[in-house]
């Protein structure tokens, strides 16, 4: 009998980023020309650059670590912020230049400890909800790290292991989830879980607040800016994002999924266990509106929200410094006022756990 060879067949090609074929095998192909730049991998470094060391962690999931090389006051405990990247659950990694320019800045300019960024898994070979589980396992690296006794000794000696500087100088009582576009969803399920989980499992960690950068909410029904100013955005490919999250939402799941549409009504929100929230909107994102009905829905349902507004930028702004353009002028300017909006929330919420 003649041997039977089966050749798989293409069904899903995705701007040229992931091929899915009808065995369920999946393929992933380097980045298209026009996105090479930006997904380049940045190496880790321990020679400081412009006041930052950068180290890949070796943990599940694994983990980039920013440290700034300021020391902190003699004594004093800094927070710790968690980092959640954008891709539509599916796209970038946390070591590409679109997000160490900006991380690697925003850690040498507030006083932190350091930035914990996650590498997600990605859909479609981890669909959702497996980048949440990744960030519960990232806070709970966080947990081991925080063992009893910690935060009320004093500062370590300076040590050359960067995870064992975080631990020196980190108050584990001050963690900050931060999170871009769909990464700032995930920081709204990861701190509404953690912050109703039973104390015993939150252990040392308290959230101290939630940072969500232009997070990707959106519904079935397009927005009023999003109908108006969807070929607009150079960050967003309704098209694209589509054939992204249908490949990471559960199988028939819209965009009114809670996983994009996180609040349903006021009456879901309230029950919500939700750290203070600093919310960036910037005025040409096509999901600005859906951004400020969630802080509106938020803020009905009794939530410490704040807003950050950026006048004259569109979404994901702040990481286009690594473009073959460089920010412009008025972005630089925007991207200078978001990190500052940031400092002052970070400072006026570390040590303030909410209170539910």
């Amino acid at each position: 009998m003649a041997d039977t060879v089966c050749c798989k067949k293409l069904v899903e090609d995705i701007g040229g980023w992931i091929k899915v074929y009808d065995d369920g095998t999946i393929e992933r192909s380097p980045p298209p020309p026009e996105a090479s730049q930006l997904a380049t991998t940045i190496a880790p470094y321990d020679v400081p650059r412009n006041g930052v060391t950068v180290h890949d962690i070796r943990a599940n999931p694994p983990l980039r670590l920013y440290l700034p090389e300021a020391a902190p006051l003699a004594g004093r405990r800094l927070p710790v912020l968690l980092h959640f990247h954008a891709g539509v659950f599916c796209l970038t990694d946390p070591t590409w230049s679109l997000y160490h320019c900006f991380y690697a800045r925003l850690a040498a300019s507030i006083p932190i400890a350091g930035i914990v960024s996650i590498t997600l898994p990605l859909a479609p070979e981890h669909p959702l909800p497996a980048a949440m589980a990744a960030g519960f396992a990232a806070i709970d690296w966080l947990k081991s790290l925080a063992q009893p006794g910690l935060l009320a000794e004093p500062v370590l000696e300076p040590t050359s292991d960067p995870v064992g500087k975080l631990k020196a100088v980190a108050d584990f009582s001050g963690v900050f989830l931060i999170g871009d576009s769909n990464g700032a969803n995930l920081v709204h399920h990861v701190a509404a879980g953690f912050n109703s989980a039973e104390p015993a499992y939150r252990g040392p960690v308290r959230l101290a607040g939630a940072i969500m950068l232009n997070p990707g909410f959106s519904r079935s029904t397009p927005s009023r800016s999003e109908s108006a100013d969807m070929q607009l955005d150079p960050y967003v490919d309704y098209k694209l994002a589509d054939r992204l999250l249908a490949l990471a939402l559960p199988k028939g799941a819209t965009r009114d999924h809670p996983y994009i549409w996180p609040v349903r009504d006021d009456a879901a929100a309230a029950v919500l266990a939700m750290p203070p929230l600093l919310v960036s909107v910037a005025t040409l994102d096509t999901m600005r509106d859906r951004q400020v009905e969630y802080c509106n829905v938020m803020r009905r349902a009794g939530k410490d929200v704040e807003v950050a507004q950026s006048p004259g930028v569109g979404h994901m702004f702040y990481l286009n410094q690594g473009a073959p353009e460089p920010a412009d002028e008025e972005a630089a300017a925007r991207i200078a006022e978001l990190i500052e909006a940031i400092r002052g929330f970070v400072g006026r919420r570390h040590g303030c756990v909410a209170r539910m």
